[in-house]
């Protein structure tokens, strides 16, 4: 969860779903990326809107989601800071937000049969215990309890979940320069002798 944001599901080390399609705007609410909307919404705004396919682009990817819907930002920082001053909008928001967050990761535990642990990871993931609190609010039913004293601590990377919680809630700092370096030494150890047709 950053400004982008996406779900997997994960079993034995390799993804068997994800919340993202052809491109990464599937899914989630992101910052300022609409996630999954109605296919109608795009006839709609060609029709009603006048809009062409760049401007559609242009809204669905940069002022939709957090932003588009408070009016504010697409900063979770913002949004948070506006929604202790009462701002109506940006409580809106972060309340869709989660609302989209809360049934992804249902769907997810559906594919999966159950779940072990629920993963935060990236800018709002790891810094916001806001989101993460209001995410798990609603997922008791799966055996998971947050540790509030431990979720509020904000470090990087921590288990929040309470003892007796039946799924682990991790926190974890995101790596992605580590996971691309990973998969080009692979691609560049490659035995070629072994794949050579001769």
């Amino acid at each position: 969860l950053g400004n982008g944001c996406s779900l997997a599901a994960i079993w034995e080390g390799l993804s068997i779903d994800t919340t993202m399609g052809f491109t990464p705007l599937e899914g989630l609410m992101m910052g300022t990326r609409s996630g999954s909307v109605d296919p109608g919404i795009l006839t709609y705004l060609m029709r009603q809107g006048q809009l062409q396919g760049q401007e559609i682009d242009a809204v669905l990817n940069q002022k939709s989601g957090l932003l588009g819907i408070s009016g504010l930002s697409g900063d979770m920082r913002e949004i948070l800071a506006a929604m202790k001053e009462g701002h109506s909008r940006a409580k809106l928001a972060f309340d869709i937000y989660v609302h989209r967050l809360q049934a992804g990761i249902g769907a997810m535990v559906a594919v999966l049969g159950g779940i072990d642990a629920l993963v935060f990871s990236a800018g709002v993931g790891e810094n916001s215990p806001e989101v993460r609190a209001a995410t798990c609010s609603q997922l008791e039913f799966l055996g998971l309890k947050l540790d509030r004293a431990a979720n509020a601590q904000r470090s990087p990377e921590e288990d929040i979940a309470t003892v007796d919680s039946q799924v682990r809630i991790l926190v974890i700092r995101a790596q992605e320069d580590w996971a691309i370096a990973g998969e080009c030494w692979k691609l560049t150890h490659v035995d070629v002798a072994a794949h050579s047709p001769h």
